[in-house]
């Protein structure tokens, strides 16, 4: 009597991405080749506005890649793993603003400052508000799933961000902040000076369709610049210097989204050039396209940290930022280099 054959092992839902006897990561697993729809894969013929839409600004993408699916994010974040990440982060920055509450922090702040925060910490959320929309955008756009991740949990940030600076705003106000609060705010992002090149900046980077480019805008143009002069400069060491430390402390956190937004970009731009060496071309025509306009933003929001009650020279911080920001976007373009 013959054996019969061996079945063959079962097939795990994972095979595709086993590399051997090694099982795949949980971030492997929910990160991996998510996008049925590219490239070029719509159940609907490419007439159609959507369908054309992605065609033109994401496969018509200057910025290519014979595949996106290599890139990693550098943290391997995952759903499970940065509702579990931020809620930590949330419950240190509520503890904050309960210790604000409870002790009356903000009568022991100097009247001139809570005026400066009110007419230049407030409006912040307008332009918070506009990260948070391009970051969104990439993430509907991105070619890769894994990219797509990326910038969906970072629009997640923009909103956790947004919504500290509006809960910061009503505390100081003392709630309900009333309706004509809220319209001189607005009326500050809309007309002051010291806004209008970032407003500029950001409404333009809004209609910049193709994704790469609205990529490469928000996350090595505008926000390297941006989050450091908000999260480490006017709310971190301007708000130190005039008696607010805990204002400081909560941007600390807040700051801690910004840097991995930087080493996820830094990632993505590294897999870019290594896949592409002609990457390096586009992405530096985008960032030498929207680098004066930053720069103009840069510095007018910086001057005024000449107007708080412990002024700072806006000078040395402008210098500062920009020679950060420009040594980071050389590493990632240029990584080998010495």
């Amino acid at each position: 009597m013959s054996t019969p054959p061996a079945r063959p092992p079962g097939r795990k839902t994972y095979t595709r991405l086993a590399q051997g006897r090694r099982v795949p990561s949980e971030y492997e697993l929910v990160s991996t080749d998510l996008h049925y729809n590219h490239p070029r894969r719509f159940e609907l013929p490419a007439t159609n506005p959507v369908v054309d839409w992605y065609h033109r600004h994401r496969e018509g993408s200057a910025l290519t890649a014979r595949s996106w699916e290599p890139f990693a994010d550098p943290r391997r974040t995952t759903y499970r793993g940065y509702t579990a990440l931020e809620d930590g982060r949330e419950d240190v920055v509520d503890g904050l603003l309960r210790e604000i509450d409870d002790t009356g922090y903000d009568r022991t702040l100097p009247d001139e400052w809570v005026r400066f925060l009110h007419r230049w910490y407030a409006p912040l959320r307008y332009p918070v508000h506009g990260l948070q929309m391009l970051a969104a955008y990439v993430a509907q756009m991105a070619p890769a799933s894994r990219i797509t991740n990326c910038a969906a949990f970072q629009s997640a940030d923009e909103v956790r961000r947004l919504q500290r600076i509006a809960y910061r705003t009503v505390q100081l106000s003392g709630p309900p902040i009333d309706a004509d609060a809220v319209r001189q705010q607005q009326a500050v992002w809309e007309d002051a000076s010291a806004f209008q090149p970032l407003r500029e900046l950001v409404e333009r980077a809004l209609v910049a369709y193709d994704w790469g480019e609205a990529f490469v805008v928000t996350n090595a143009v505008v926000k390297p610049s941006l989050d450091r002069l908000v999260n480490q400069e006017l709310a971190g060491a301007l708000a130190t210097a005039n008696g607010d430390p805990i204002l400081a402390s909560i941007h600390f956190s807040l700051d801690e989204d910004a840097r991995w937004h930087r080493a996820w970009t830094a990632a993505l731009v590294a897999h870019a050039v290594a896949d592409t060496p002609s990457s390096v071309e586009v992405i530096t025509a985008w960032i030498e396209k929207w680098r004066p306009l930053a720069s103009e933003a840069l510095e007018a929001l910086a001057d005024v940290f000449a107007e708080a009650p412990v002024p700072v020279d806006p000078g040395p911080v402008t210098a500062r930022i920009t020679d950060e920001v420009r040594r980071e976007v050389q590493a990632a373009l240029l990584p080998n280099a010495s």
